[in-house]
């Protein structure tokens, strides 16, 4: 018994010089802009109040319970995986950095909540690897922004455990790989003021790293939170008025997660997210995985968007449902993850939100307006996993990550996606970022109008500056539709030029009716892209059937012009592009048109 006590008492002197010796460092002068800094760590997006938090609630609620299970389970094969090396893919070390954090954040958690202290031996060793790197390659600076915040984020949340060799040892290497490359080029990077998604990421990774260390090297979070304050709206602003994404909903989760670490960070650092969340549109932001996505969980994944991209678990989701108190976002997220048996990550985690019984009375047709682009989702149902669902976009072509794809679409019926966007090509192509008019960009297949649903003139891509918007929608009613102009798209061809799109027979069917009125003799064609099989049949119509869900086919005939037929083309292309193989087009090509045109064509599913 003696033996214990004296154990314990040892302990408890051991804790106490611990937290002396953290007290001494933080007594260190902060600047007025710190002086709300909670002292202690962790205190970036997770305290230890918030653990306590959780812990407690785990007890009572299954799901949290669940979710902390599969971040531990998940952090047992990260403890066995290989050492993280400075291997780039072209120019990026991206995939490593990214790796970090998802390691350091399995980890920590981990730690915090089993206590095996082989996660923070394995946290600290990813650590010590990535900063003994030569650097974390600045002339790609995304690269630099992840890396120092999956470092800040484990040197905070494991500060209390890691000894002083190991802290000094990880701080200086986030300050002189990280923090001071940003001091080098921040007021000329292009990136601090820039409207894509590298503002968010780049400066919402410098207020997370810049709080890490804010009690031993104030200067940084001094000097630049004010101006991350100042340069996020210049995206932010994006986001309005109904919280979508130009850049894709592929982009919405990574820009919309670096937000949030920042916004976070700032709220638990600081006590305050500098007025960030009164931002237009992010109140809505959490709704738009929701709307663009489609009953197959296939997203409408226009722009640089991966190929067959299923709806995102972000857990950006669950820090927008707290920020602004909406139980219909998170509870949206519990049920998708479930649905899909999606695994839990951390932040699930730490911006945990229990659901609730409530169920949201949402419309079947929305509209996402933005700044670059409009999108209006139309659906037959939203519980119904068989249910009719297209999307269309508008937009702004040679926008940032844009394709020529105005007026594009995406169907999904029957529980199949039967007209589908190909998505991005490899970001390492010749050319890839050159956008503009005769931008090699352009030339790439996927990229380029001939890929897209979208209507082809002269067999030409559409106009690389083009703009388009929706010049009528009726939603919400028993035929919903949506009409987009699209004259600047065809403008060297076609003096007026729209495409309306309908849902029909109970919102069951889609009808496509393009208009034009062209200015001189000229092919119009219609072209739907589809990994699905294709039949042409005698009558002038299509089927297309799904191999594995074969009670469900799609039919698609020609209302107008009488006579036209369908044929099948590929779309195989050879490398260094993507092959696109099992892909096909179904196309209506008509020779010779002049004046008033209309293409009418009808999709309906069957089984």
């Amino acid at each position: 018994m003696r033996i214990i006590i004296i154990l314990s008492f040892t302990y408890l002197l051991f804790a106490c010089k611990k937290e002396e010796t953290i007290a001494q460092i933080t007594k260190i002068p902060l600047p007025a802009s710190l002086t709300t800094l909670k002292s202690e760590h962790p205190r970036l997006m997770l305290t230890n109040e918030r653990i306590a938090e959780l812990k407690k609630l785990q007890s009572t609620d299954p799901v949290l319970d669940k979710y902390i299970k599969a971040v531990i389970a998940s952090a047992n094969s990260i403890v066995t995986r290989a050492p993280l090396t400075r291997t780039l893919i072209g120019p990026r070390l991206l995939d490593v950095s990214r790796e970090l954090l998802n390691r350091i954040s399995h980890l920590a958690l981990a730690y915090h909540f089993s206590g095996d202290k082989k996660y923070l031996d394995a946290a600290v060793a990813n650590m010590r690897t990535v900063c003994e790197f030569s650097d974390w390659n600045p002339s790609h600076f995304l690269d630099v922004a992840e890396m120092s915040n999956g470092v800040a984020i484990g040197y905070d949340w494991l500060y209390a455990y890691i000894s002083e060799t190991d802290r000094t040892f990880i701080r200086n290497g986030l300050k002189t790989k990280g923090l001071d490359e940003y001091k080098k080029i921040y007021e000329t990077a292009w990136w601090a003021k820039g409207d894509n998604n590298w503002n968010q990421v780049c400066n919402g990774a410098l207020i997370v790293a810049s709080l890490a260390i804010a009690e031993t090297d104030p200067k940084y979070a001094d000097e630049y939170i004010p101006k991350v304050i100042a340069n996020l709206p210049f995206s932010n602003k994006f986001y309005a008025p109904d919280g979508s994404w130009y850049e894709g909903p592929g982009y919405w989760a990574y820009a919309t997660e670096y937000l949030s670490y920042g916004m976070s960070a700032l709220q638990t650092a600081l006590g305050t997210m500098k007025s960030l969340e009164t931002t237009e549109g992010l109140s809505k932001t959490g709704f738009a995985p929701m709307l663009t996505t489609g009953p197959t969980n296939y997203i409408f994944n226009f722009a640089d968007s991966g190929e067959n991209s299923k709806g995102t678990t972000s857990a950006a989701m669950f820090f927008m449902a707290n920020t602004y108190s909406n139980t219909d976002i998170s509870n949206y997220l519990h049920n998708y993850m479930s649905a899909t048996s999606a695994l839990a990550k951390p932040f699930h985690v730490v911006w945990y939100r229990s659901p609730s019984n409530s169920t949201p009375a949402v419309p079947l047709d929305h509209i996402l307006k933005g700044e670059i682009n409009d999108l209006v989702m139309m659906r037959s149902s939203w519980t119904d996993k068989f249910a009719t669902w297209i999307g269309v976009k508008s937009g702004t072509n040679s926008s940032p990550h844009s394709h020529l794809d105005l007026g594009s679409f995406e169907l999904d019926a029957g529980g199949v996606r039967w007209a589908k966007d190909l998505g991005s090509d490899d970001y390492n192509l010749d050319g890839y970022w050159t956008m503009g008019v005769g931008g090699k960009r352009w030339s790439y297949y996927r990229l380029g109008s001939l890929s897209h649903n979208v209507p082809v003139l002269g067999n030409k891509n559409q106009y690389e500056l083009a703009k388009a918007s929706f010049s009528s929608t009726a939603l919400n009613v028993s035929e919903p539709s949506a009409t987009v102009d699209l004259s600047q798209a065809y403008r060297d061809y076609s003096s007026k030029s729209t495409r309306k799109i309908s849902l029909v027979n109970n919102r069951k069917d889609v009808v496509i009716e393009d208009d034009f009125v062209i200015k001189s003799a000229t092919e119009v064609a219609w072209g739907m892209t589809t990994d699905q099989s294709i039949e042409i049949l005698p009558s002038g119509k299509a089927i297309l059937r799904n191999a594995t869900i074969t009670t469900k086919t799609l039919e698609v005939e020609i209302i107008s012009p009488t006579g036209a037929k369908f044929t099948i083309e590929s779309a195989k292309k050879s490398a260094p592009e993507k092959l696109n193989t099992g892909t096909q087009r179904l196309m209506v090509r008509i020779a010779n048109q002049i004046g008033n045109v209309k293409l009418q064509i009808k999709l309906s599913p069957k089984g």
